[in-house]
């Protein structure tokens, strides 16, 4: 039976430990529901302009179909989404004239998303600061 050193003790103990971080990510990262969405609004105010986006993430097993999003609670601002596959991501443009405060995502599958825009934190040095 070999001893180890100290230095060798450390590396091992590393090497577990980026080891074990790599598989914890890994595993939560495999989608375990059959129907799960994310949902990101983003409203980033600019100086002569704002710059705003939805973030849809299909995060669940199966497709997701017959997706309608609705703007600020005005039926006058919905968009429809025919269909998202497992871990497909798309980025949705909001209608002109909404407000921008919140949005509402149903599908045929019974997800109810209600979420308000978020604005991104402002760097300072940064473009668009």
């Amino acid at each position: 039976m070999q001893i180890l050193k100290k230095p060798e003790i450390i590396i091992s103990i590393l090497i577990a430990i980026v080891a074990g971080f790599f598989i914890f990510n890994i595993v939560i990262s495999i989608p375990n529901q059959k129907y799960s969405l994310t949902v990101d609004p983003i409203k980033d105010p600019e100086s002569l302009f704002v710059n705003s986006r939805v973030i849809l993430k299909n995060t669940g097993l199966n497709p997701l179909n017959n997706l309608l999003i609705i703007y600020d609670d005005n039926l006058k601002y919905t968009q429809n989404v025919n269909i998202i596959h497992s871990g497909e991501t798309i980025i949705l443009s909001p209608p002109t004239g909404a407000q921008l405060n919140s949005i509402d995502v149903k599908s045929s599958e019974g997800i109810s998303i209600h979420k308000d825009f978020r604005s991104p934190m402002k760097m300072p040095g940064m473009i668009g600061s």
